[in-house]
């Protein structure tokens, strides 16, 4: 047995049990032809994430290295057929191995979905640049939605239909704006949002101006803050409750640095302003959850939870082709998702439990 098939069988071991079986279930193995084993399936879909890169390319790897001769349509359905056994595949590789947070208890009956965005998704055979959105359990990595767009369609929440009043709706500051809200609202949700001060009015029961930033001023590095007043949504005042971290030294400096960068990127090179200074001081996440659900540090810690996701994708991003998508039809983004996915979480397993050392005799 030569080194890389030693590699690919202890990889195997990494899998949850009763992975082969599922394959059946789920339908990733339907007519026992050209594939006939779950095992021939994995190095199949494999190779078309990392080596292959598209469906022709991988077809005539496959053909070269004796492993099979299959039309990249054939290895198109097939990959298209495995949607929901590689989710189920990333869902329990994540699970057992730590890789996801558990869910607070003080959620009950809450479910968290993650939404988020990625731009310069290059799609088809004429690899025109799309967006890409997606909405995710933040627990479970259940997927809830995936859209293809244009380039024009911005990050917004209005883009996701399917929110309901059992969902917290999680995500950066592209989201945390007064429409995203008002959006939520309508759709019975609650949200958990990262906004940046100049996106919202805070009032008091007078209706008078919170001069927010200031109010926070004497906050201490590593301290919470729960400030409830009210916005204009909709028409009409709304109560609207805020969490805020005041960020230690370290991550301070690292935010003014990606300021920077921003600036020079979007600006001109405009210099980082007083309030961006200011305002780069704090993680303010505001939420719909009230102070009897959720303390603000409970708050706090839930947005920091999205933070594993986030890692989990920047590694499909800078190691493997995240911004290559076949097609933009549900199933098939849905599968090469999630095979993306399972090769960071099959890496970061094997980082975390040591294989495959370069010291080792294989």
């Amino acid at each position: 047995m030569g080194r890389e098939e030693k590699r690919f069988k202890q990889m195997l071991k990494l899998l949850p049990e009763g992975w082969e079986e599922k394959a059946r279930e789920l339908g990733a193995i339907q007519r026992a032809r050209k594939i006939q084993t779950p095992e021939e399936l994995l190095r199949l879909i494999l190779l078309y994430l990392t080596e292959g890169k598209s469906f022709a390319g991988t077809s005539a790897i496959a053909a070269l290295s004796g492993e099979t001769v299959m039309s990249k349509v054939a290895i198109f359905k097939r990959m298209r057929a495995s949607a929901a056994w590689l989710q189920w595949l990333c869902e329990n590789i994540y699970r057992n191995g730590g890789l996801t947070a558990a869910k607070p208890k003080w959620l009950k009956n809450k479910n968290v979905i993650l939404v988020d965005g990625t731009e310069d998704i290059k799609c088809g055979v004429r690899r025109q640049c799309h967006m890409l959105h997606y909405s995710l359990d933040l627990f479970t990595l259940a997927a809830r939605e995936f859209l293809v767009t244009d380039r024009r369609t911005g990050e917004k929440l209005a883009n996701f239909k399917h929110f309901g009043k059992d969902d917290i709706v999680m995500g950066d500051r592209a989201y945390g704006n007064l429409p995203g809200i008002a959006y939520i609202m309508q759709r019975k949700a609650g949200y958990a949002l990262r906004v940046n001060c100049r996106g919202f009015t805070l009032y008091d029961g007078k209706n008078r101006k919170i001069d927010l930033l200031r109010r926070l001023s004497r906050l201490k590095e590593g301290k919470t803050a729960d400030i409830i007043g009210k916005c204009y949504i909709n028409g009409h005042y709304e109560p609207f409750r805020i969490c805020v971290l005041r960020k230690d030294t370290d991550s301070e400096r690292a935010g003014l640095k990606r300021l920077t960068k921003a600036n020079q990127r979007k600006r001109g090179g405009r210099a980082v302003s007083d309030f961006q200074i200011e305002n780069n001081k704090y993680i303010i996440v505001a939420t719909s959850l009230s102070k009897e659900e959720a303390t603000a540090a409970q708050v706090l810690e839930l947005y920091r939870m999205r933070w594993q996701i986030e890692i989990a994708f920047k590694r499909l991003k800078s190691l493997f082709h995240y911004n290559d998508l076949p097609a933009k039809e549900n199933e098939n983004v849905k599968a090469w998702f999630y095979g993306k996915l399972l090769l960071a979480a099959l890496c970061e397993t094997l980082v975390n439990t040591g294989r495959f050392s370069p010291s080792e005799e294989m």
